[in-house]
């Protein structure tokens, strides 16, 4: 396989776990306002096959880890659009249901991808179009409102409950 395509093309990528999917709205951890979700494999034929194909694919215990993304905004300064995401039977996941799509789901991954040259870097950078999500499972969050705490005492009681010696 070569180092580089000539031509812009679509990648699909089948049959992944999907992770920490960011598809409802745009997040920006690095100041760039993307979509964005994490794929993984244990299959070291796919993993392989994905890194001949461009994609920056890291191996965490015991299995092979991909982050995709979709640039919120396009270098014009137009909207770029969502991500489209498509349940097993390919009707459109609206964006309320977006934010449920948790950690375990399965499914197809659609990317665009392209050939860049920029100041004597070249390489090929990817966009992700599509998600099918094959088997949809709910995320139900990690806690109530409370975030798991109790209610104890008296709330103005300032004073710290003594569990016992702790070696100070």
């Amino acid at each position: 396989m070569s180092n580089t395509i000539t031509e812009p093309r679509t990648f699909i990528i089948k049959n992944v776990e999907i992770n920490y999917a960011k598809l409802a709205a745009p997040v920006s951890p690095f100041g760039i306002s993307q979509y964005e979700v994490q794929i993984t494999t244990t299959d070291s034929s796919l993993a392989t096959h994905l890194k001949e194909n461009f994609i920056n694919v890291k191996e965490k215990d015991g299995k092979f880890v991909a982050s995709l993304k979709r640039k919120a905004i396009k270098a014009s300064g137009d909207d770029n659009g969502p991500v489209k995401v498509f349940d097993s039977q390919l009707q459109v996941i609206e964006k309320d249901r977006l934010s449920k799509i948790g950690n375990g789901s399965t499914g197809n991954i659609k990317l665009f991808q392209y050939p860049y040259d920029v100041n004597g870097k070249k390489g090929v950078a990817g966009s992700l179009t599509a998600i099918q999500i094959t088997n949809f499972v709910e995320y139900t969050g990690g806690g109530n409102s409370t975030d798991g705490f109790d209610i104890v005492g008296d709330p103005m009681d300032s004073t710290v409950e003594d569990r016992g010696s702790v070696g100070f």
